[in-house]
């Protein structure tokens, strides 16, 4: 049974990852938490959570988990660790006497409450007294139509955490900013601030000579090393990186020599690529770096079961690089002219080339949960689809992995 998973991440005000909601489904015909009662018993959601294990995809964050009214009252939320989950509570759920129980013995466990996609009413006074935060969703509560409803919770709101779901550009994140919200969910940060045609900084030109050279068809290895040695974050990065779960090592490597030359040249190229882009601007939050480094890993793997004129490789670049705009708020075609790449994958990073721009849209649908897309339903019996999964969870380790030194 193939589990979809994804994680939408949650930011605080400063950009930095707070946790991450998690969505999931048992196949691309079950949705959660639309699964009957019958189905979605305690133990089939905890033998699906921990058939993949908490703390893999949370990589020690906090998980925002939505539970149906039926998982509540059955104290599912008990069988998992209160310090690694929130209880998202459904818009759909009333305040009925077992719902204010059962919260209550989770709020006396020591779990966190957070009340979903809120629409006030006065009904639901003792539910937010219980709450640690709320969620409001501002496509279907528009930020401008939130005054009268903080001001009527009036004290009620020190104790409780805003977050603001579904933000999608930058003006409604520094509103919400404004209004008070402290925890902010949405797509705003891969998405361009404002395209200028300023130039890049200095350290963004030096970062780009390692990203040329290892892209030669014939790079100079040792020009390669010394570039690393004279760069402390790199080097660092390096060495935690080739030391990190991911590879599996039963010793350290301890060299910028030993670490080029376990890694090899193909999966240095990959190495460099990153880290040059999450050196690209420091002001973004690392979650857009993390997403790009996702798409790559997932666009190298799909190389390997769709028939495209790409190498596992190129498309690797390909989708680590499609999300440059927003990271330096350039204009792509700008930046491609600074990066030596072959055309094919300028193209590609163009939107030029049909096949990547139809996998880069799987790919963002299934880092976003939108499993109902067409595409999905239209090929879920599919060799890629039904690989998607594993292909995601590997991308998240490898993602974790690289940033696990900060």
């Amino acid at each position: 049974m193939n589990i979809f998973v994804a994680r939408q991440p949650v930011f605080t005000l400063d950009k930095k990852i707070f946790g991450y909601e998690l969505l999931f489904r048992l196949s691309l015909d079950n949705v959660f938490p639309n699964i009957d009662g019958t189905i979605a018993t305690s133990g089939v959601l905890s033998n699906t959570f921990f058939s993949f294990g908490l703390n893999d995809i949370l990589g020690g964050k906090p998980g925002l988990i939505n539970f149906t009214r039926d998982l509540l009252l059955k104290q599912t939320p008990l069988l998992f660790p209160k310090e690694h989950i929130i209880i998202e509570i459904l818009e759909d759920i009333e305040p009925e006497p077992e719902i204010i129980d059962a919260l209550k013995t989770f709020k006396s466990q020591g779990f966190r409450i957070a009340l979903d996609d809120f629409v006030y009413d006065q009904k639901f006074s003792e539910m937010i007294h219980l709450c640690d935060m709320i969620k409001f969703d501002i496509m279907a509560t528009p930020l401008d139509t939130l005054g009268p409803i903080f001001s009527t919770l009036g004290h009620e709101l020190k104790h409780i955490t805003l977050l603001c779901e579904k933000v999608e550009t930058h003006e409604e994140f520094e509103q919400a900013q404004a209004m008070g919200f402290q925890l902010f969910q949405g797509y705003f940060f891969s998405k361009p601030e404002v395209i200028t045609h300023k130039s890049m900084a200095p350290n963004q030109g030096t970062n780009l000579k390692l990203l040329n050279e290892v892209s030669k068809q014939e790079p100079n290895l040792d020009v390669i090393k010394d570039m690393i040695k004279n760069d402390m974050a790199i080097s660092f990065k390096l060495l935690t990186f080739i030391n990190s779960a991911y590879f599996k090592r039963r010793t350290a490597v301890d060299t910028i020599k030993d670490a080029i030359t376990f890694l090899g040249l193909r999966e240095l190229k990959k190495f460099i690529s990153v880290a040059v882009v999450s050196n690209m601007n420091p002001e973004k939050p690392n979650e857009l770096i993390r997403f790009s480094v996702i798409k790559a890993r997932m666009c190298e793997q799909c190389a390997h079961i769709i028939k495209a004129r790409f190498t596992p490789e190129e498309l690797f670049t390909v989708g680590l690089f499609s999300t440059m705009d927003a990271i330096l708020d350039m204009p792509m075609a700008d930046i491609l002219e600074k990066i030596t790449l072959s055309e094919k994958i300028k193209d590609a990073l163009l939107g030029k080339d049909r096949l990547f721009r139809q996998l880069n849209e799987l790919i963002t649908n299934f880092e976003q949960g939108q499993w109902g897309h067409t595409r999905f339903q239209a090929d879920k019996d599919s060799q890629l689809i039904q690989k998607l999964p594993a292909f995601y969870m590997d991308a998240l380790k490898m993602a974790d992995s690289f940033f696990a030194s900060g």
